[in-house]
């Protein structure tokens, strides 16, 4: 689950990684099967649809540039279909075709997927926010009732917006101490052999991955 926290949090989308695993979409391989019917139930807001949306097409044709090397004569869809070689070629003309500029006008680059780094899985755990703890206590206060998943993330909504202020002042302290927790633990973690192994990691990654320099006239 730790990549999947880091990519919602990298996506900004980390207010829906409790929904996500609470209905089994607990790792970023099965969230990648995600429908539109699904992020409708589970309340997700149309622009960050968006978002996860554009982060799991990019996921999929990463995926299927290197499957494309493994499977000769069959190049993966977005949608992991496959399709002849033919097919594929003409789908590349019609794609250059539509990224075409006129005559004159500067031509349409078509952004490239950015690869991201592996999350550093010894890490301490970020800690969770005022309204995390809050919806963790009222899921568990309205278990039981038969509720969809869709009403009790609707419920718990509601009641965060009319929580009084010593209440929603509670969930603060949590959140405040559970912070608190995490940077120490941090610090000590930025001590061991492990974190500079990664740090070793994220240099190597970037230096591999950096975009190419520009030649100066």
């Amino acid at each position: 689950m730790t990549e999947l926290r880091h990519t919602l949090e990298r996506l900004g989308l980390s207010q829906y990684l409790n929904a996500f695993t609470t209905e089994g979409f607990d790792t970023w391989e099965t969230l990648l099967d995600i429908t539109e019917s699904d992020l409708t139930t589970l309340n997700v807001k149309l622009g960050h649809r968006r978002k996860l949306q554009r982060a799991i097409a990019e996921e999929r044709v990463h995926s299927g540039d290197r499957a494309l090397s493994l499977v000769p004569g069959n190049a993966p869809s977005v949608d992991g279909s496959y399709r002849s070689d033919e097919s594929a070629t003409e789908s590349k003309t019609s794609k250059r075709r539509e990224y075409a500029a006129p005559d004159g006008a500067t031509p349409v680059t078509k952004r490239k997927y950015r690869r991201h780094p592996k999350p550093d899985e010894n890490a301490p755990e970020r800690p969770a926010s005022a309204y995390v703890i809050f919806s963790n206590d009222m899921r568990e206060d309205l278990k039981g009732q038969d509720l969809s998943f869709t009403e009790i993330a609707k419920t718990v909504g509601e009641r965060w917006q009319v929580l009084s202020p010593n209440y929603r002042d509670k969930y603060e302290r949590q959140a405040a101490a559970a912070k608190e927790k995490y940077y120490t633990e941090l610090a000590e973690y930025k001590k061991t052999p492990q974190y500079a192994l990664y740090q070793d990691y994220l240099a190597d990654f970037k230096a591999k991955h950096a975009p190419p320099a520009t030649g100066k006239h």
